[in-house]
């Protein structure tokens, strides 16, 4: 969908998110924000068809939302709500501002809709809503159809949440991982200077030839705990994978960094 691919958009991204770097000329600050922006602004071209000024007061009030749930949805009361929805849903608690902030996001997702319909050209999709549109339209007289306005605005919401907390925080922890292992941080800098150089933005053309860069990213991925309450990130006995073994109790230092990798 679109006119230019979502690697091109992911690369403008992040030359404007290095902008924002230099701005603090070097002084400690805290990059969440920083990267939650960044990251929700691609996916507001790939749900949306374009991207956000930072500055823009509803942007900005789409993410407060997305950060105040992304909060409380590991909070004791919603982990309640999930055992005992039936009965968590008459009681009064705060799992309730939950619900009421997703309200408030899918009136803002309606809004963008509205905007898309007026617009819509069904042989020109720019982005998910119109498609998602023009299939609403192709199924219109299916009663059974799951391509319905509820479920566009749910979706749309989904792929915000989702990928915007995940790789935000993936990048978060990554960059103190780094802090903490700077030789691993230099070996990484070393190959991308080498196969990339300081002149251009790396593309996914460069993936094959980074094989450090890439095992470190996906190392990155498996050892840090985006969601505390989702699924195990040790293994439960020995295993040995293509001549590396995962030992049962993981050691202080993720094991696949502690080491070069030949690939």
């Amino acid at each position: 969908m679109g006119k230019r691919s979502i690697e091109e958009r992911i690369q403008e991204e992040a030359q404007c998110l290095l902008e924002e770097f230099r701005k603090t000329k070097g002084s400690p600050f805290d990059p969440t924000f920083f990267l939650r922006r960044s990251v929700s602004n691609i996916v507001c071209f790939v749900v949306f068809g374009e991207r956000f000024d930072y500055d823009d007061a509803e942007f900005q009030t789409l993410l407060r939302l997305l950060n105040e749930n992304a909060r409380r949805v590991d909070t004791f009361w919603v982990q309640l709500y999930g055992l005992f929805p039936h009965l968590m849903k008459h009681l009064p608690g705060p799992h309730n501002k939950l619900f009421e902030n997703f309200e408030e996001q899918k009136r803002y997702v309606a809004e963008m809709v509205q905007k898309h319909e007026a617009t819509l050209e069904p042989a020109s999709p720019k982005d998910y809503i119109d498609a998602f549109l023009i299939r609403m339209q192709q199924e219109k007289g299916n009663p059974r159809t799951i391509f319905h306005q509820e479920n566009l605005l749910v979706s749309a919401l989904d792929l915000f949440f989702a990928g915007t907390e995940t790789i935000s925080n993936s990048l978060k922890y990554g960059l103190l991982i780094f802090l903490k292992y700077p030789c691993v941080t230099r070996t990484m800098q070393e190959e991308l200077d080498r196969v990339v150089g300081r002149d251009r933005v790396p593309s996914m053309e460069d993936r094959m030839r980074m094989p450090y860069t890439d095992a470190v990213i996906q190392e990155i991925q498996r050892f840090i705990d985006i969601t505390p309450v989702g699924v195990p990130h040790s293994v439960t006995q020995d295993t040995h994978f293509r001549g590396f073994t995962i030992p049962k109790l993981v050691p202080d230092i993720p094991w696949a960094l502690s080491r070069p990798r030949s690939l």
